[in-house]
């Protein structure tokens, strides 16, 4: 018990330095990259809002195949991972819509564009999100839990491909041709994937910990009760 609470205490503390690391080097990044003759600077946001899309998407894909895996092992720790990334997976998502509209405002003048078949899909898969994980925190069930987010390991992908564009563009960054954009785009991308990464780590951590406490509890609990009742 000791050594499984010391091995998540150690992965929480290492957890918050990496986290200011990979912000840092995403400020860093951001200033850096070249920008873009129409966009000028604002470019620059368009890379963040573009990784947030993708790496929320993957999030998402990251709570479905721990779900699946917590449905088939059934250990307790695959159900605490699946819970961990369905959550981080919202935060992105909620990251991603607000990056969405500041965007939105400084390139098309519109803080939300609910006529561009994108927007209306973002604002469709947060409020899906929100209200099923308002339903997991009342239902608290594990399989429950892991059956929403193996659903939504696959749901927003496909109602993201399927929407159409009028005025956002299909691919703004991928389909640029200088190698300079792509590759400062590549990069961030892998930065918010790592952020990602550190923030499912940080939950999962918490959520062991606050099992093994409650867990150590009760067996100190179940140690007392005969001598209490003497």
């Amino acid at each position: 018990m000791g050594d499984r609470m010391s091995k998540w205490e150690r992965l929480r503390k290492y957890v918050f330095p990496a986290a200011v690391a990979l912000l840092a080097l995403l400020l860093m990044l951001v200033v850096l990259a070249p920008a873009e003759a129409r966009l000028g600077n604002v470019v620059k946001l368009v890379y963040v809002h573009g990784a947030l899309v993708w790496v929320g998407l993957v999030t998402f894909s990251v709570a479905g195949g721990l779900g699946l895996v917590a449905l088939v092992v059934r250990r307790p720790v695959w159900y605490h991972g699946t819970q961990a990334a369905g959550v981080a997976a919202l935060i992105v998502w909620i990251l991603y819509a607000i990056s969405a509209v500041v965007v939105t405002g400084l390139t098309w003048g519109q803080l939300v564009a609910w006529n561009e078949p994108r927007v209306k899909v973002t604002g469709l898969i947060l409020v899906a999100v929100v209200l099923l994980n308002a339903v997991i925190w009342v239902v608290n069930q594990r399989d429950f839990t892991a059956v929403v987010n193996l659903a939504m390991g696959v749901v927003p992908w496909a109602v993201v491909r399927q929407a159409g564009v009028i005025r956002h563009p299909v691919d703004p960054i991928g389909g640029s041709e200088s190698a300079a954009i792509q590759g400062f785009y590549l990069l961030i991308v892998l930065n918010v994937a790592g952020l990602a990464a550190v923030l499912i780590a940080w939950l999962w951590a918490g959520l062991e910990l606050r099992a093994a406490s409650a867990l150590a509890a009760k067996h100190e609990a179940d140690r007392l009760g005969p001598v209490a009742h003497m």
